[in-house]
């Protein structure tokens, strides 16, 4: 499977009247998203499937996602993919996926992060900016739902940069801002 692991864009500051949920995206950060998954076409295959967070920003990045870039258009909600979601529930989630043969995966920071580092394998916390996207392959033991072994690094996208196929270059620097 081709996971490709998206944050949803800049959006709108928190207000005091307005819960977390429902922050959306600026202009700013559509315009950022649609130019990344634009790329993400560029660099491989089209998901087949989206998997998205509740949460208005994340949802709102999924559709961007899912009308550029979603070989079938399908977007489905996913509960485990909320900013303060389990990392091993959300593992499981993605892998009990596994007659999709390209899922994109659209959610927050820290979580997302975490994610992409499990998936490597890796000790070092790895960080997406608002609006990038990491793919990875898995390679996924179809009976059990289980990874055979640690994913496999494929590229990395950021809002107003070049692709990066190196995985030191693209989890070097200080975080997601």
């Amino acid at each position: 499977m081709i996971l490709y692991v998206l944050r949803h864009g800049e959006a709108v500051e928190r207000t005091d009247g307005a819960g977390d949920e429902w922050r959306y995206l600026t202009e700013q950060g559509r315009a950022d998203v649609r130019k990344v998954v634009e790329r993400v076409t560029k660099c491989g295959h089209k998901p087949r499937l989206i998997l998205s967070s509740p949460l208005v920003r994340a949802v709102q990045t999924a559709e961007i996602a899912a009308q550029q870039a979603c070989r079938k258009n399908k977007t489905i909600i996913a509960e485990p993919l909320q900013p303060d979601g389990d990392l091993e529930v959300l593992t499981r989630h993605i892998l009990e996926q596994k007659d999709a043969k390209r899922v994109m995966v659209v959610g927050h920071e820290p979580l997302l992060g975490s994610l992409v580092a499990s998936l490597l394998d890796s000790p070092t916390p790895v960080a997406l900016k608002k609006g990038g996207c990491v793919a990875l392959e898995l390679d996924i033991d179809k009976g059990e739902a289980t990874l055979k072994k640690a994913a496999t690094f494929l590229w990395s996208i950021a809002p107003g940069k070049k692709v990066v196929k190196s995985r030191k270059k693209a989890f070097a620097g200080k975080g997601a801002k």
